[in-house]
């Protein structure tokens, strides 16, 4: 009896030293085994390290504008005009004629109506399709002492008047009446455009950035 129980507790005491043995010979860790299956271990990690001073720059981004710009048109069409005269007291009143054909030649250039003294020039310029009609036309005003004017090429504007005598006006409605005028009006005019551009920005930088590194999962065990 004595027997046995000296050879089973040398076994175990040889094998609890080896186990320890094999166990302590890994490297960067040490384990403690006692009796009962319970055991301590730890592992080392490194401690977080931290990199500062880092310059962090975005993508650069592309984006379509609409950029405006100023440009110029230029058209002609065929047109009949009617002018009256307007005094301080809204009341209309023929306007003279200082030529009396009806129809205006591209290459004629002087005065088309005048007013008396004191009343001031209202125009109206209508689309001529072979019909006389001003429902759809366009309306212009001259100030006093003004005549509406047509220059070579089809220019139509309002110009101060030529100097004349007094009864000129008179005597120009005694001689041709109150008429329309049909001719090739030329108008230029300025309008808004607009074209499509591209513009790169360059990305956004952030200088002085820092980054903290702490070895990714894991740690200290118990």
């Amino acid at each position: 009896m004595n027997v046995n129980v000296n050879v089973n507790a040398n076994a175990n005491a040889n094998a609890g030293a080896s186990a320890r043995a094999g166990i302590n010979a890994r490297a960067g860790s040490s384990v403690f085994v006692q009796g009962g299956g319970s055991a301590y271990v730890t592992v080392d990690q490194p401690y977080p390290t931290t990199i500062s001073g880092l310059m962090v720059e975005g993508a650069a981004v592309s984006q379509v504008i609409r950029v405006p710009f100023e440009s110029r048109r230029r058209f002609e069409k065929r047109v009949v005009i009617q002018a009256v005269c307007i005094d301080d007291r809204n009341v209309p009143h023929p306007a003279s004629q200082v030529r009396g054909e009806r129809d205006v030649r591209g290459d004629y250039e002087g005065e088309l109506y005048r007013c008396l003294a004191g009343t001031w020039l209202q125009v109206t310029i209508a689309e001529y399709l072979g019909e006389v009609r001003f429902d759809h036309g366009e309306t212009m005003s001259c100030r006093k002492r003004e005549a509406l004017w047509h220059g070579r090429g089809g220019t139509v504007e309002c110009r101060p008047e030529k100097p004349e005598r007094d009864c000129n006006e008179r005597s120009l409605l005694r001689r041709y009446g109150a008429g329309v005028k049909i001719l090739t009006m030329i108008r230029e005019e300025t309008y808004t455009e607009y074209r499509e551009e591209v513009v790169q920005s360059s990305g956004i930088a952030v200088s002085g950035a820092s980054i903290t590194l702490d070895g990714g999962v894991g740690g200290r065990v118990f």
